[in-house]
């Protein structure tokens, strides 16, 4: 999470505070919506998603046990509810940009063209380790799934993603196999 809650503040909420929950709506709604957007792709869809979110944790923040766990506890939420609206969704559309991930408008749509064909599984977890620099530990804490199982689709998804942004960006063909190190 960017920036990082302040334990005072997730304690202060869980013990009933509306302004203090308010105040930490606003402190991770901007997580809330990039990961729901890298998820569901669509900017409103994105929006909703954000919402429910914080709705969960608005409706649930006291029955959170420890707050060294809200991280982890609000990650699974927001994937959990952008998983629930990609179900709604009927049919499926291509990932489209959005100027609040990259300055570089050209290589971001390389880059959500390139998302659009990972499963949701692949997807969600390339997005948490690089888009929120989040730890394969912590990562199948948030997922419900063992360290391994997430590396693992780290791996397939980097493999999938290499052949087609290097299609996309000739200058990545130069660095050959470099990515699977990565």
């Amino acid at each position: 999470m960017h920036p990082q809650v302040p334990t005072e503040l997730i304690d202060a909420a869980r013990n009933g505070g509306s302004a203090d929950v308010e105040r930490l709506l606003e402190m991770v709604w901007p997580d809330a919506y990039r990961l729901a957007r890298a998820i569901v792709t669509q900017t409103q869809s994105a929006e909703d998603v954000a919402q429910e979110a914080c709705v969960t944790v608005f409706r649930s923040i006291a029955s959170l046990r420890n707050s060294d766990a809200f991280r982890t506890w609000f990650y699974r939420i927001v994937v959990r509810e952008a998983l629930k609206q990609k179900r709604m969704q009927t049919s499926s559309t291509a990932l489209s940009p959005d100027a609040a991930y990259c300055e570089d408008r050209s290589a971001l749509v390389d880059l959500y063209r390139a998302l659009g064909v990972l499963s949701d599984r692949q997807r969600i977890v390339i997005v948490l380790h690089y888009f929120e620099n989040l730890p394969s530990r912590e990562i199948g804490r948030i997922l419900h799934v063992p360290d391994a199982t997430v590396r693992f689709r780290l791996m397939s998804a980097r493999r999938r993603l290499y052949p087609l942004l290097a299609e996309l960006n000739p200058s990545l063909k130069k660095k050959g196999e470099e990515i699977y190190a990565v």
